[in-house]
């Protein structure tokens, strides 16, 4: 009897901070065996994975953030004609839109020929 309530403190020992963890951040398994290291957010903010599925979801690719500060986050990434695109949002929960920007491509221009 007393291993048994040994056994069973020591599990809930391990698995209680475990639990508490998976709730707000840590090592989360996503059930293959792989373990990645999670961190919410505080509560009210807007992180850069947020942002960059609502990104992903607006169209633009492969973002990269380029700004960001206690107001808004910013994400430079590709459409997919390949155009470049800046998309701000808000640093506030749900990451809302802020705005979008269309980036100027630099081409070479073409110099006139004369015949």
């Amino acid at each position: 009897m007393k291993a048994a309530y040994q056994t069973i403190l020591v599990v809930f020992a391990v698995l209680l901070p475990v639990a508490a963890l998976g709730q707000s951040g840590g090592w989360q398994s996503d059930g293959s065996g792989t373990s990645t290291w999670h961190v919410s957010p505080s509560e009210g903010t807007c992180n850069v994975s947020q942002a960059q599925n609502r990104a992903r979801r607006a169209g633009i690719y492969r973002t990269d953030l380029v700004y960001r500060d206690e107001n808004v986050l910013t994400l430079r990434g590709l459409t997919e004609w390949g155009d470049r695109r800046e998309i701000t949002f808000a640093n506030i929960r749900g990451c809302p839109e802020v705005g979008f920007q269309d980036m100027q491509q630099s081409q070479p221009g073409k110099v006139p020929t004369n015949r």
